[in-house]
């Protein structure tokens, strides 16, 4: 099984999603895709920002993530770009790490080339 880093969705039982942010030989680690996705660079909230969502005032900010992470499973399961697995069956090749989600995360893009 070979598993995309910052593509692939992983689900687990209880229905979250999870994307590999490192893999050093047979461990992975994940962080909660709902927490990638709300801690993108386009999220920063600034004057782009509030010009960009005006029509928000008032509502959840959390819902773009959402939005962001519903995009994601939904090309997840039609498997176009990327794949949707199961953690059980992750588990089965990898040890599983977890980045806590109580930790201030950094969202790896701010780090990287893309």
């Amino acid at each position: 099984m070979i598993v995309e880093m910052y593509k692939d969705l992983i689900k687990d039982e209880r229905g979250n999603y999870y994307l590999a942010v490192q893999i050093e030989g047979n461990e992975l680690t994940l962080v909660n895709a709902f927490v990638e996705a709300a801690f993108t660079p386009e999220l920063i909230y600034n004057e782009d920002f509030r010009t960009k969502h005006k029509e928000m005032e008032g509502g959840f900010v959390g819902k773009i993530a959402m939005d962001l992470l519903r995009h994601d499973v939904v090309m997840g399961i039609k498997q176009i770009d990327r794949k949707l697995l199961n953690l059980s069956d992750v588990e089965q090749q990898f040890k599983v790490n977890y980045i806590d989600t109580i930790e201030f995360y950094r969202h790896p893009a701010w780090n990287r080339k893309v």
